[in-house]
């Protein structure tokens, strides 16, 4: 496993956003959890997870042609526009497979181990869970199976989402587990800069 992966891992517990996610599960057996370890072993990516599968391969990408910008510039720049303008498209299946809208957005808290989330039911703790999610706006589709931690009931006055569910990621590709730890990071540094801005604001 690489640095970059390590650190990851190491830091996944500690590093929790607030965040918003397009997402939908449904209640699996244990005896259907190796359809889904199946589908994230194939190699040929479906609709849903072809966005972070190539983000994942751009990252690959990106540091391939660091090794040859300088010599061929223009090449360069053109594979980086075709990689641009894939993701943008494997973008659209993900929100064409999940039909996103914005019944179908809630605000989560995320970590790279597993998340809290709002929910209309109420479930118990051990049972497993298929997950799809998609973190907004890059629309980067994750496809797990998490367990369920704990179900809270929460305050009176929460209207159709009356319970609070933690999960815990049982079955989930390492590249995904790691594109979460990056958009987590990368999320935290952009709230850091955005409360310091509102601060600078304020005394002025």
């Amino acid at each position: 496993m690489s640095e970059r992966l390590n650190g990851c891992d190491e830091r996944r517990e500690f590093f929790r956003i607030d965040d918003e996610v397009v997402m939908e599960y449904r209640l699996v057996q244990a005896d259907q959890v190796t359809a889904v370890r199946e589908r994230l072993a194939d190699r040929v990516p479906d609709g849903f997870t072809v966005a972070a599968t190539f983000q994942t391969n751009s990252r690959t990408m990106n540091r391939m042609l660091q090794g040859f910008s300088a010599s061929n510039p223009d090449l360069s720049r053109y594979l980086r526009m075709m990689d641009q303008k894939l993701n943008h498209l494997a973008r659209l299946f993900v929100m064409s497979e999940m039909q996103a809208d914005e019944q179908q957005r809630v605000i989560v808290n995320l970590s790279a181990g597993g998340m809290t989330f709002p929910s209309r039911q109420e479930l118990s703790p051990g049972q497993l869970l298929e997950m799809r999610f998609a973190m907004v706006p890059d629309m980067l589709g994750i496809l797990c199976v998490a367990k369920v931690v704990y179900c809270q009931r929460t305050a009176v006055g929460a209207g159709e989402h009356p319970w609070k569910i933690a999960v815990e990621y049982e079955v989930i590709r390492e590249s995904d587990r790691d594109l979460l730890c990056s958009h987590i990071m990368q999320r935290e540094t952009e709230l850091r800069r955005l409360a310091r801005e509102e601060q600078d604001s304020a005394q002025d």
